[in-house]
């Protein structure tokens, strides 16, 4: 993990390098983003059903921290598993499905219950009225209501995110780019949380140099 410290950057924090922020002495703050991405390529989640329709089945699906590497042609990506380090708190998760559609009105994706996260928010297919498409999840998404940053349990272990989603969805684009790919399509959730920095080390303390004796002036 690198930390930096206000000020040093002008981009969001890295997930993928596993970047935190220094925003409280002794406290480093991360912000991991994970995907569960739709499209033909990842058969690996992908099935067909009784219809013969490419579709996401409803179930329980690990998250991956994507790597910046947009090819997927000549070399296998290197994406991660979207894991919380043990001993993190974590203070918000937030979940949205940009080109992603469900099977019906009213059908969920949620993150997955586990201890030491916060109520996670559960993202509902829209029912079409105030002019929206039947199906299409909200464009921005939802977060879990935000508590006290410094307040909270820090997760006993390890914690691979996941997502429950209730029915089958599909990848398709709204509106339609007109593109023969429905991508980008992808399920996402953020998880922010902070962990304790590190006890310091040399360069925190201005320790000055041992001398041979001769070599003073």
């Amino acid at each position: 993990m690198s930390v930096i410290f206000p000020g040093n950057y002008v981009a969001h924090l890295n997930a993928y390098r596993e970047q935190g922020c220094v925003s409280l002495p002794g406290v480093e703050f991360y912000r991991g983003v994970g995907a569960l991405v739709l499209n033909p390529d990842n058969d690996s989640v992908l099935t067909l059903d009784a219809d013969g329709n490419t579709v996401l089945a409803a179930g329980t699906y690990d998250l991956q921290i994507l790597s910046p590497d947009l090819r997927q042609d000549d070399k296998p990506r290197k994406d991660k598993p979207f894991v919380i380090p043990a001993d993190s708190v974590v203070y918000r998760t937030a979940i949205s499905a940009p080109g992603v559609k469900a099977k019906a009105a009213g059908d969920t994706v949620t993150v997955a219950a586990a201890t030491g996260l916060p109520t996670a928010p559960i993202l509902t297919a829209d029912d079409g009225t105030l002019g929206t498409v039947e199906g299409y999840f909200p464009v921005d998404g939802l977060s879990s209501a935000l508590v006290s940053i410094l307040d909270g349990t820090a997760i006993a272990a390890e914690t691979q995110v996941q997502i429950v989603t209730s029915d089958d969805f599909t990848a398709s684009l709204n509106p339609s780019a007109g593109a023969c790919r429905n991508s980008p399509s992808a399920i996402l959730v953020e998880v922010c949380y902070f962990r304790a920095a590190p006890a310091p080390d040399a360069e925190d303390a201005h320790i000055p140099y041992a001398i041979e004796a001769g070599q003073g002036f």
